[in-house]
C-alpha cells in the first residue's frame, strides 16, 4: 500500500465508492415521504413547520420538528432532480460517510483495514441506508470522528460548532455528538488531565458547544423529542427498530472487548470524545436495537485501526506469506467474513425495475382509484396503515387527510398507533373507529382475512393489489360513480358466481387502466378470462397469456402466476422447453418462502414436462418444518406416487400410495373421496396392481 496523503485519499475515495455501489438500494423507506411533504410545505409557505397539517386525527397539534433542515434539503433535491435525484443524493451522502470514516481511520493497512470493519458491521449499517435524517446523522457522526482526531485548536473548535449547529437542526442525537465534541475541547485527543486551571479556561468553549444544541427554530423542543421517546410505553412492541437488542452481534462484541484490552496495554486507540460516543450508544443499543447503527459507525474507526496495525505487523514479520502491509492476509480475512457473514447485497433483493423508488412498497393502486375524489370541497379522510401515512400525505398533495404516520409519539399518541394496529384484525373495532372519526376511505395492507365484510352496507371495496386494499363509503361510491370490485380478492377467483362474471371483468379492467402495474390484478384477469363461456376462443386465450405475462413482468416471484402461465402454455400446446423456461430457472433460484403453498402445483407442472427429479425436490424441501407440513398432506404423497410410477420406480410408488391410504383414514368423507379419485388416476395412468394391505 502506498503511503502518504494523496494516495491514501485516492484509495479512500475509491473504496467508499465501491461500498456505495455494493449497498445502494432503491428508495423504500416509509418515513421519507412525510419528511418530503413537510419540506415541500416549508418551501411553499416560507416558514418553519411546527404543527401537524396532514392528519384529521391530530390536526393542528404541536410538532417539535427537529429535522426541518433535512426536510428542506431533500424537498429541494426532489424539486430539482426528481426521484432519481433523491436516489443519487442518498448515494452521495453514503459515499461521504464512508470517505470520512476511512480518513479518520488512517492509512495503516488500508484499504483492507477499511473494508473489513464495514463488512463486519454491515448488518448494522445497511438497514439504515435509507434517505432519512438518520443518514445525515451518520454523516455528522463521521465528521465528528474525524474532528476528534485533529489537534485541539481554534479551527477545530469552530468546525465543531458549525457541525453541532447543522446537526441540531437535523437529528436529536446531536446531544450525544455535542457532548463528545465538548469533552474533546476540554481534554483534547488524549486521556491526559490538563489541570484545573486549564479546564476552567476551556469550560466556556465547551458550554458554548453544548448551548448550540438549542439554536434551532424548535429551541428547547428537542428535549420533548428525547423524553417523548423515553416515555413511550408500547412503541417497541409495534415498531421493529425500537425493539430491545437480544444480543450484540459477535464481531461488534469482539471489537468492544478489544478496546479496553488495548487501553490496558497503554496504546492510544480512542480519544475521550470517541469513548463518550461508544459508551452512550452502547448503553442505548443495549435497550433499543435501533442504535446499533450508530454503535456500528463509531466502532468502524477503532476496529479499522486495530486491523490495520495487525496487518502492518504481519506484513513486516512475514512479508512473503502476508504480503506487503499484510494485504494477502487481509484479503483472505475479508473473503472469510463475506462467506460466513455475508452482507445483504442489493442484487439479491432488488431488480433494476425497482429503481429509483421501490414502487411495490406503497399503495399506488389505491391512490390511483381515489385520486379523482381528491378535488372535493373538503379533503378525503383516509384511515391508513401506520407506515403508509407519510406517502399518502405526500402523494395526495393536500387532497386527503390521513389518520396516522410515522411520527409516533412526537405528534401522534400511542393510543392512535394501537388503534391502527389492533383494529386490523378486529372488524367490529375497526368499523366503530371509522364511524367515530367520520372516515371516508380505508387503505390497509392485505391480511389473512378481510378487514371489512363484503356484506357491510356502508363500505365498498374499490381497489386492491398484492399488498393493499382500498374501501370507500357507499354514499361516496354512488355520488362519484366509483367502480366497485364485485368479488372477494381473498378467495380463489374460481369461486366467483358466473352470473357476475361480466361485471367483475369490467371492474378489473377499469382498475388496471388506472394502475397497470398491479400484478395481482393481471393474474386475476387471466383467471376471470378462464371462466368465460368462450374461454377456448383464440382471442381469449391470447388475452390470458398477455395478462399472465404482464403480471410476471411486475412481480417475477409470484409462484401461483408462474403455475398459471405454465398451465396456459401446456394448454396452448407449447413445447416442453418453453414451459421449462418459465418454471425451472425460477424454481432452482427461488427461496423457500416463494414456493410455500404452491409446491404441489409446481411439482405437477414439472412432472407433466418430465422433470421428475426437480418435481420431487420441490416436494422435499430442505427446511424440516416445511417437510413436515408437506408430509402431512395426502395429496403430496399421491403426487409423489405418480412421479415414482412415471419414473418406473414401483417400490417407491407403492410406499407413497400406501401413505395416502393411512393419511386419509382420519379425513372427512369428501376428502377421502378426493384422494380415492387421485389413486384411481394413478391406476389408470400406470396400470399397477393394487396394494394387498
Amino acid at each position: 500500500m502506498v503511503q502518504g496523503g494523496r494516495p491514501t485519499r485516492f484509495w479512500a475515495v475509491l473504496t467508499a465508492l465501491l461500498l456505495v455501489g455494493l449497498f445502494l438500494t432503491p428508495i423504500r423507506n416509509l418515513d421519507l415521504w412525510w419528511h418530503l411533504d413537510s419540506g415541500r410545505w416549508m418551501l411553499e409557505h416560507g416558514q418553519y413547520l411546527d404543527r401537524e397539517v396532514r392528519s384529521f386525527s391530530m390536526g393542528g397539534a404541536p410538532w417539535p420538528n427537529f429535522s426541518w433542515l433535512f426536510q428542506v434539503v431533500v424537498a429541494l433535491v426532489q424539486r430539482v432532480a426528481g426521484d432519481w435525484g433523491l436516489w443519487v443524493f442518498k448515494g452521495m451522502v453514503w459515499w461521504a460517510i464512508f470517505y470520512l470514516l476511512f480518513r479518520a481511520t488512517g492509512e495503516r493497512g488500508a484499504p483492507i483495514s477499511w473494508l473489513l470493519p464495514v463488512a463486519l458491521f454491515a448488518w448494522q449499517l445497511t438497514p439504515i441506508m435509507h434517505l432519512r435524517p438518520h443518514l445525515f446523522e451518520g454523516f455528522f457522526i463521521a465528521c465528528a470522528l474525524l474532528l476528534l482526531q485533529r489537534p485541539r485548536n481554534r479551527a477545530t473548535f469552530w468546525l465543531s460548532a458549525l457541525l453541532i449547529l447543522l446537526w441540531a437542526n437535523t437529528h436529536a442525537s446531536v446531544v450525544v455528538g455535542a457532548t463528545a465534541l465538548g469533552v474533546n475541547w476540554l481534554l483534547g485527543p488524549r486521556f491526559d488531565f490538563p489541570g484545573w486551571k486549564t479546564l476552567a479556561r476551556r469550560l466556556p468553549g465547551a458550554v458554548l458547544l453544548g448551548a448550540l444544541v438549542f439554536v434551532t427554530p424548535n429551541g428547547l423542543g428537542i428535549l420533548d423529542v428525547l423524553f417523548g421517546h423515553a416515555q413511550a410505553d408500547y412503541i417497541a412492541a409495534y415498531i421493529r427498530e425500537w425493539e430491545p437488542s437480544k444480543l450484540l452481534p459477535p464481531f461488534m462484541f469482539v471489537t468492544l472487548a478489544a478496546v479496553p484490552l488495548v487501553l490496558l496495554l497503554r496504546r492510544r486507540l480512542l480519544t475521550p470524545g470517541e469513548f463518550v460516543l461508544i459508551a452512550v450508544f452502547l448503553l442505548l443499543a443495549s435497550s433499543n436495537k435501533r442504535f446499533l447503527f450508530e454503535l456500528g459507525l463509531v466502532l468502524v474507526r477503532p476496529a479499522g485501526v486495530l486491523i490495520g496495525q495487525g496487518l502492518e505487523k504481519l506484513g513486516a514479520s512475514h512479508p512473503q506469506a502476508a504480503g506487503r502491509h499484510g494485504w494477502r492476509i487481509g484479503v483472505l480475512a475479508l473473503v472469510a467474513v463475506l462467506l460466513a457473514y455475508a452482507p445483504p447485497w442489493w442484487w439479491i433483493e432488488h431488480r433494476w425495475q425497482d429503481y429509483p423508488v421501490l414502487r411495490s412498497q406503497y399503495p399506488h393502486v389505491s391512490l390511483a382509484v381515489l385520486r379523482p375524489l381528491l378535488d372535493r370541497e373538503r379533503p378525503l379522510r383516509v384511515w391508513n396503515t401506520y407506515g403508509w401515512g407519510g406517502w399518502l400525505g405526500w402523494a395526495g398533495q393536500g387532497g386527503l387527510k390521513i389518520y396516522i404516520d410515522g411520527r409516533t409519539p412526537t405528534v401522534f399518541t400511542e393510543e392512535l398507533m394501537l388503534h391502527a394496529s389492533l383494529s386490523k384484525y378486529r372488524p367490529r373495532m375497526l368499523r366503530s373507529l371509522l364511524d367515530a372519526w367520520k372516515v371516508d376511505a380505508v387503505v390497509l395492507r392485505r391480511t389473512p382475512r378481510p378487514p371489512l365484510s363484503p356484506q357491510d352496507p356502508q363500505w365498498r371495496l374499490v381497489a386492491y393489489g398484492d399488498d393493499e386494499l382500498a374501501y370507500l363509503r357507499a354514499d361516496l361510491v354512488k355520488a362519484h360513480g366509483v367502480t366497485v370490485i364485485p368479488y372477494d380478492p381473498y378467495l380463489p377467483i374460481e369461486r366467483l358466481d358466473p352470473a357476475r362474471q361480466a361485471a367483475a371483468e369490467r371492474a378489473l379492467r377499469q382498475l388496471l387502466r388506472r394502475d397497470p402495474l398491479n400484478p395481482l390484478g393481471w393474474r386475476h384477469l387471466a383467471e376471470l378470462l378462464a371462466l368465460r363461456a368462450d374461454a377456448a376462443a383464440p382471442a381469449v386465450i391470447d388475452q390470458m397469456g398477455l395478462a399472465l405475462r404482464h403480471s410476471l413482468a411486475q412481480d417475477p416471484d409470484q409462484s401461483l402466476t408462474r403455475v398459471r402461465l405454465a398451465q396456459w402454455l401446456r394448454k396452448t400446446g407449447a413445447g416442453q422447453e418453453r414451459i421449462a423456461e418459465v418454471l425451472l430457472p425460477w424454481v432452482l433460484e427461488a427461496g423457500p418462502t416463494l414456493l410455500a403453498g404452491q409446491e404441489v402445483s409446481i411439482a405437477l407442472e414439472l412432472m407433466e414436462i418430465r422433470y421428475y427429479d426437480e418435481a420431487l425436490a420441490v416436494l422435499k424441501p430442505k427446511d424440516p418444518r416445511r417437510q413436515q407440513r408437506l408430509n402431512a398432506d395426502p395429496e403430496v404423497w399421491a403426487l409423489r406416487a405418480r412421479i415414482h410410477a412415471r419414473r418406473g420406480d414401483l417400490d417407491r410408488m407403492r410406499r407413497a400410495r400406501d401413505m395416502v391410504g393411512w393419511l386419509v383414514l382420519d379425513a372427512p368423507a369428501p376428502a377421502q373421496q378426493r384422494y380415492a379419485d387421485l389413486l384411481e388416476t394413478l391406476k389408470r395412468e400406470q396400470q399397477v396392481p393394487e396394494s394387498t394391505d
